[in-house]
């Protein structure tokens, strides 16, 4: 069994005005449909496209920002002199094994080196590591030939660039032995 089927008379009538032009000014008069006015259509013009990509990318790069960085505060690094370059003339010390920290010692103890010198490099900008090295040793074997009997070895120790930048410019020169750690004041055992 079919369902029964209808067909349009071609009588049909036409649909009514927009809901919009329901209103008064349109209820007195006659109007046929193309009569009515188009409504108005607000259209994006290219540049408001562009506005909306750029506003767009910009919330996208705060969120990224606040995604990958947070609120934190900026950390501001300083350079703290090793305790080395605070050594002076006459020090006994042991050193740790970075060579930088270094913990004084009365020379009646045991010690691992005694300060016999120190002084200042020029004042000027970074010279470069082989330059500060250069310095360094000279000045270093310089001042050790005030002490000629002795069966020491002789240590420079210098500024690197980082803390050439922080304005260190101190060399410390000691005196090691091979044979273990030293028991007394070198410098005054060579005292006349």
């Amino acid at each position: 069994m079919t369902a029964p089927v209808t067909t349009g008379t071609g009588a049909e009538p036409e649909p009514g005005p927009p809901a919009e032009y329901e209103s008064a000014e349109y209820e007195s008069a006659e109007y046929e449909w193309d009569d009515y006015p188009e409504p108005q259509r607000r259209r994006v013009g290219a540049l408001g496209i562009i506005t909306m990509i750029i506003g767009g990318l910009a919330v996208a790069a705060g969120l990224y920002v606040v995604a990958t960085h947070g609120f934190k505060q900026k950390t501001e690094l300083t350079y703290h002199v090793a305790a080395v370059f605070n050594l002076r003339s006459g020090d006994c010390f042991n050193s740790a094994q970075n060579g930088l920290d270094a913990t004084v010692q009365p020379c009646s103890s045991p010690h691992d080196a005694e300060v016999f010198a120190t002084f200042p490099l020029a004042e000027s900008s970074w010279p470069g590591i082989d330059a500060v090295q250069a310095q360094a040793q000279t000045g270093c074997t310089g001042q050790a030939t005030a002490y000629p009997s002795l069966d020491l070895t002789q240590e420079s120790i210098y500024p690197d660039e980082v803390a050439w930048r922080a304005g260190v410019r101190t060399v410390i020169c000691d005196f090691r032995s091979v044979n273990g750690p030293i028991t007394g004041s070198i410098l005054q055992s060579q005292a006349p």
